[in-house]
C-alpha cells in the first residue's frame, strides 16, 4: 500500500555545499525506493502559533519498506550530519490518508 511522508524542512541558507551533497546523496535513494515528491509547498504566514518550517513536501512511497530502505540505508546513516547542517529545521512523518482509511474499512464491511 502507498505511503505518504509529510517533510517539514528549513534549508539552513549559510550551508549551500551541504544542502548539494544532501541531494546528491538521497536523490539517488530515493530515485532506488521508487519515492516521488508529490507536492511542496512554502509557508508564508502563520495564523496560530509559531511556524514549523518553511518548507512543506508530500512524498509517497510504494510502501512502508520503501521508506526504510530509504531512511534506514547505510548511505543515509552516513549523510546525518551533512543533513544537520543542510537544514536548520529536519522533521518527516508519515501520515495517513483518512478518507482512504474510512473507504477501505468501508469496502471491508462490505465484503
Amino acid at each position: 500500500m502507498t505511503v505518504t511522508v509529510v517533510a517539514l524542512v528549513s534549508v539552513n541558507e549559510d550551508e549551500p555545499f551541504a544542502l548539494g551533497e544532501y541531494f546528491r546523496i538521497t536523490g539517488p535513494l530515493l530515485e532506488r525506493a521508487g519515492a516521488e515528491i508529490v507536492k511542496r509547498f512554502t509557508v508564508n504566514e502563520v495564523v496560530v502559533g509559531h511556524r514549523p518550517a518553511k518548507t512543506v513536501m508530500i512524498v509517497k512511497y510504494p510502501d512502508r519498506a520503501a521508506v526504510e530502505s530509504v531512511f534506514g540505508s547505510p548511505e543515509y546513516q552516513s549523510v546525518k550530519k551533512i543533513r544537520d547542517q543542510a537544514f536548520s529545521e529536519y522533521h518527516v512523518s508519515i501520515a495517513s490518508d483518512e478518507d482512504s482509511e474510512a473507504e477501505e474499512v468501508a469496502a471491508i464491511d462490505t465484503a
